[in-house]
């Protein structure tokens, strides 16, 4: 099994050095920077999964950093390290595409559970066999409850897919989807918000502001959305557990009605049976599967 390779970006000696140790003594490859254009280099050179990155930082700043490798990595999980934090802040952090934000100063506990879940992620094999055909594989992914996290979640998940499984519109189709869902079971699943709380604070712009003060609260934000991958030389399957307290499925209306055009309720559960060939919801509502054939055996 290969070795999760990190890269700390920190000006602070202390705070570098420490999790340098931290890290290596974890059993990790860890590689530190004290600037970005350090950064960068070690970036390019070791090509690691997990970037650890200070907010402040000379010359160029950890949000400008992590704009920049955004733009051209979207799979590389990225930490923001900052010394006070806000929810302005942790708003545009993840609006640019972080994965976490840390406050520090750091504790073993803050990181090395993330760390180990993107650790049992990097070894994932996909591809196909000595003659081309498509193998079949499972994997088994465990995400945060987080703001900004259903389309992180989605290109995660999509990176377990080979490139020629399905053609471009379908993968687009796919992707759509699966946001879908997974916006679902974060927000009506594990934060517990209602359609008609959402419809209210839509209204006037508050979304962010109503996933602030779930996420305030550790029965919310300590929720988890599971996700089972696996995919065979016929079809793909999904499988989207959130640990809320489910919903009755059955009653949800078509959104298509016209008293129903210009209402939320309804909408991700009706677009994901256009874009799959079947959904399926299972137990009290909180587990979802979705399948989806590839073309050619149409």
């Amino acid at each position: 099994m290969a070795v999760l390779k990190i890269l700390v970006i920190e000006d602070d000696f202390i705070t570098r050095n420490y999790l340098r140790d931290l890290f290596r003594y974890s059993g990790y490859e860890c590689h530190t920077a004290k600037n970005a254009s350090e950064g960068f280099d070690l970036y390019a050179k070791y090509s690691p999964q997990v970037i650890l990155c200070g907010l402040i930082l000379p010359g160029v700043s950890g949000m400008d950093f992590l704009r920049r490798i955004r733009n051209n990595d979207k799979k590389v999980s990225f930490i923001m390290l900052a010394s006070k934090s806000s929810e302005k802040l942790a708003v545009e952090v993840f609006r640019l595409g972080a994965n976490e934000y840390l406050k520090k100063p750091i504790q073993d506990s803050d990181v090395l559970p993330f760390l180990k879940n993107v650790a049992s992620k990097v070894d994932i094999v996909k591809g196909k066999d000595t003659y081309g055909n498509v193998k079949s594989g499972k994997i088994t992914m465990d995400f945060k409850t987080e703001f900004g996290a259903p389309s992180l979640i989605v290109e995660r998940v999509m990176q377990e897919l080979s490139e020629d499984y399905f053609s471009l519109e379908e993968r687009t189709n796919i992707e759509i989807g699966l946001s879908e869902l997974i916006t679902n079971a974060i927000e009506h699943g594990n934060l517990g918000i209602t359609y008609k709380e959402k419809s209210e604070v839509m209204k006037d712009d508050r979304l962010v502001e109503l996933y602030m003060r779930r996420l305030e609260d550790e029965t919310y934000s300590s929720r988890m959305v599971t996700i089972e991958f696996s995919y065979s030389p016929e079809e793909c399957q999904w499988i989207i557990t959130d640990e809320g307290n489910g919903f009755n499925y059955s009653n949800v209306p078509n959104p298509t009605v016209d008293d129903n055009l210009e209402k939320l309720h309804g909408r991700g559960i009706f677009i994901s049976k256009i874009l799959f060939d079947t959904i399926e919801y299972i137990g009290k509502g909180n587990i979802v599967k979705v399948r989806k054939k590839r073309s050619f055996l149409l």
